[in-house]
């Protein structure tokens, strides 16, 4: 229950917070993009589009949340209650996540009509936005400003793009496949190619794996940096 009505806050909070319409704004950007570009590269381009929204957005956007309720000393009443650190992450993750859902299906309705494999695609971007949110919470929790957390997620980001230099037949080196975002990739892409049944539950798998490290890490962060500072001055 207690679940349901954070869930609930965290939603009405991105609209509140304008995130919502942030959103909106850059699905109709991106969907003006993709109705322009000529046919021979729509794909490659609608894969790119896809792959942004979670690996960008909810990336960044978490970082604001966390350190806006952190100026706002929300930890500081919020975790006196029985609320607990794990339903707080689950919460923003889920938040996120279906937000960077809404996006994504609306992108893909409005330029493919779903005339793709979509199961894969939803696969790719839920696990993702997920695995993201969760990395985004900790470099936030563990940052002080909002301008240190984009000079820092900036530079994890550029690791993130990294594959891209694969898909695109830049360069290719094994050492991707270690690479999150690089299941990503190869989700989004078997919504517009024949996917082997290996190579998708590999991409499922390691995002998998990538996601339990990713809590653990924000769990810990989140105990040692805020739960334990709960009272004190050492902010």
């Amino acid at each position: 229950m207690r679940l349901l009505s954070a869930l609930k806050f965290d939603m009405l909070s991105l609209y509140r917070y304008r995130i919502v319409h942030t959103y909106l704004i850059i699905a109709i950007v991106y969907i003006f993009f993709l109705n322009m570009v000529p046919e021979s590269i729509s794909v490659t381009a609608e894969i790119l589009v896809i792959f942004t929204d979670p690996v960008v957005l909810g990336f960044y956007f978490i970082g604001g949340v966390v350190l806006l309720e952190k100026s706002q000393n929300t930890f500081d009443s919020l975790f006196v209650t029985p609320f607990r650190i794990k339903e707080y992450i689950i919460s923003k993750v889920c938040s996120f996540t279906l937000l960077t859902l809404a996006v994504c299906l609306i992108i893909i309705f409005l330029t493919t009509g779903f005339k793709i494999n979509i199961l894969p695609v939803l696969l790719g971007v839920i696990l993702s936005a997920v695995f993201f949110t969760l990395f985004g919470f900790t470099l936030a929790i563990r940052t002080k400003t909002l301008n240190g957390y984009f000079i820092i997620s900036a530079l994890y980001s550029a690791i993130f793009f990294l594959p891209l230099l694969d898909y695109l037949n830049v360069f290719h080196t094994w050492l991707f496949y270690f690479i999150p975002s690089y299941s990503t990739l190869i989700l989004i892409e078997g919504g517009f190619i024949t996917l082997s049944k290996w190579k998708m539950l590999y991409a499922v798998v390691m995002l998998i794996i990538w996601i339990s490290i990713a809590y653990i890490f924000a769990n810990r962060s989140f105990y040692k940096s805020i739960i334990l500072n709960i009272g004190s001055d050492k902010k």
